[in-house]
């Protein structure tokens, strides 16, 4: 039975165009509705997040900038806006009996010397967590995007379920570097069937490549980056700024806690770092042998691209698998992997101002 080296990982790809909405005249006239724009340099920032305190006061700008708070009772309230790449707005909002509120926000760009953060790639995790801000405050700023895009992801995930479709590509390679099998095939999936990391608990059985049951490593989502379990199990280290073809990020090493005996993750992040915008995610599986017997290394790259304004998706993963050599064989495999690309998606709920993706 030939391994799965992947599991699903969410993702989304542009199949309508964008539409502006406006609030009617009468919706702006309702005394019960707090509204705003947020803006940046005078320009609106579509998708930004903005949290009332409120039940279910946590949205999405929409696409020109533009939120609504509808059936708000008159009283005082915290706003709170965050963009990736920008310095989070915190304030209160009083709202007065019988009166709406319009509010403009103006966000300020993030500016951090990198130069001032350390440079570290150690080998164990005897203290997991997040960096600690009053021990190195730079790099807990820089921490802090990491976060705010996991949390974009969550928000987009839950208020906006959708379904999705990869095709699969596994090609097994001689050790010349000679494709000695190769299959394809499609399958879909649910955003709403991720499942909380679980300290030590990353495999789990799904779809083979041809259709079986297999042993397979339950990649984490962007979401689980802001997961206060996956953050207090794992340490995290910049480890300075690395080049790629498409440009230069900030990267992030993760290992997990010395503490977790059994095979988990360990990885990279990279950043955009003009933007700081989630770009890649590089995972590995550790204690290998013990998770897969007869393997070496296995590890998956995930790239995300800016599917909207400001939103940056899963668009590919890329895994490969290194297998013990073996002697016993005509044609030993040298090297598996496996390709998911994203063919389609279906949101159930449009995002603000996208038009619906249709049946």
């Amino acid at each position: 039975m030939r391994r799965s080296i992947l599991c699903a990982f969410p993702a989304f790809l542009v199949i309508a165009g964008l539409a502006g909405t406006a609030p009617t005249a009468r919706a702006q006239q309702r005394p019960d509705v707090i509204r705003g724009v947020v803006r940046a340099g005078g320009v609106r920032i579509p998708y930004a997040v903005v949290e009332l305190s409120v039940r279910n006061g946590k949205q999405f700008t929409d696409d020109s900038g533009a939120f609504r708070f509808g059936g708000v009772p008159p009283g005082a309230y915290r706003l709170y806006v965050r963009q990736v790449g920008f310095r989070p707005f915190d304030s209160t909002v009083v709202k007065a009996p019988g009166s709406p509120v319009a509010i403009e926000i103006a966000l300020e760009p993030l500016v951090v010397e990198l130069a001032a953060i350390s440079v570290s790639v150690p080998r164990s995790c005897a203290a997991p967590g997040p960096p600690d801000s009053a021990i190195a405050p730079e790099m807990a700023v820089v921490f802090d995007q990491l976060r705010q895009n996991a949390e974009r992801y969550a928000l987009l995930a839950d208020s906006y379920p959708f379904h999705y479709r990869m095709s699969r590509v596994f090609s097994d390679y001689d050790e010349r570097g000679r494709v000695v099998f190769t299959s394809t095939d499609t399958v879909q999936y649910l955003s709403s069937g991720r499942m909380a990391y679980r300290p030590g608990q990353v495999l789990a059985f799904g779809v083979g490549p041809e259709h079986e049951t297999a042993k397979v490593i339950r990649l984490p989502t962007l979401a689980d980056f802001a997961d206060s379990v996956f953050q207090a199990s794992h340490c995290f280290f910049y480890a300075g700024i690395v080049q790629r073809d498409t440009g230069s990020y900030i990267r992030f090493d993760y290992l997990p806690s010395d503490s977790i005996r059994f095979p988990d993750i360990a990885g990279e992040v990279d950043l955009d770092v003009h933007t700081y915008q989630i770009r890649y995610v590089v995972i590995r599986l550790t204690r290998v042998s013990r998770a897969m017997p007869g393997l070496v290394s296995t590890s998956s790259t995930i790239t995300f691209g800016e599917l909207y304004p400001n939103v940056f998706l899963p668009v590919r993963m890329e895994g490969v698998l290194v297998p013990e050599p073996r002697f016993d064989v005509r044609t030993p495999i040298a090297r598996s992997t496996e390709t998911q690309q994203l063919l389609d998606v279906h949101f159930q709920r449009p995002l603000p101002g996208m038009a619906p993706s249709g049946p």
